[in-house]
């Protein structure tokens, strides 16, 4: 155990100094480390309900999603830590600091796919492949509104409302956030970077606006 410490003090050491060999020997070393995290970290999330596929890579299958993703983002977790490992100071282990990483690396990941998502759901015409596979496995439309996204009339008018000029952006991003992506209203304020109060607030008054306007116009 010695031993393996004083190697491991040895190459962080030479790959601060920017020592390709032992930067390289650090993620052949942690490779396999890395993957599993990322692994259970996205397993956690998908029992929270937190996990998003990619659009654009979805197998159809959650398991084999996550599998194949954790590969990737074990890469990407790994190439991120070695461009600031001048920033580790052993303070502890470095795969309690490797696990750090994944997990907020993670936490940007899922909030893009999210806001990617959105964009797609909503800006996509039905005959887009990729709009037309979330609009059947996204769990979609605001049910408050519409019983079915068959009815266009009252779809087209709710994206009318909420993408109007006068309508407040960051309410049109809460009302987007908890009914079309089903995100709960802790997880809204952590990608927002608003208080949970905050975000309950702006779901509210934009929704007081959406049934209005959509009582203006004889469709509630």
């Amino acid at each position: 155990m010695t031993r393996k410490i004083a190697d491991d003090s040895l190459l962080i050491e030479q790959a601060k100094r920017g020592n390709k060999d032992a930067i390289n020997a650090l993620v052949e070393k942690y490779a396999d480390y890395t993957q599993k995290s990322v692994l259970k970290i996205l397993h956690k999330m998908n029992r929270q309900g937190k996990y998003i596929s990619d659009t654009y890579k979805s197998h159809g299958n959650v398991f084999a999603d996550i599998e194949e993703d954790s590969w990737a983002i074990a890469h990407d977790v790994l190439v991120k830590a070695m461009g600031s490992i001048e920033r580790f100071e052993g303070r502890s282990k470095l795969t309690t600091w490797l696990w750090v990483i994944a997990e907020n690396h993670i936490k940007t990941l899922m909030a893009q796919r999210s806001r990617k998502r959105t964009r797609l759901f909503f800006h996509q015409s039905e005959d887009d492949e990729v709009a037309a596979n979330i609009i059947e496995t996204a769990g979609a439309t605001p049910d408050l509104f519409v019983d079915d996204f068959e009815d266009k009339e009252v779809m087209e008018a709710v994206l009318d409302i909420l993408y109007a000029d006068d309508f407040n952006s960051d309410q049109r991003e809460a009302i987007l956030y908890f009914f079309v992506q089903e995100l709960d209203q802790k997880t809204i304020s952590e990608i927002t970077g608003a208080k949970v109060g905050t975000v309950k607030k702006r779901i509210h008054d934009g929704l007081k606006k959406v049934r209005k306007k959509l009582a203006q116009e004889d469709l509630m």
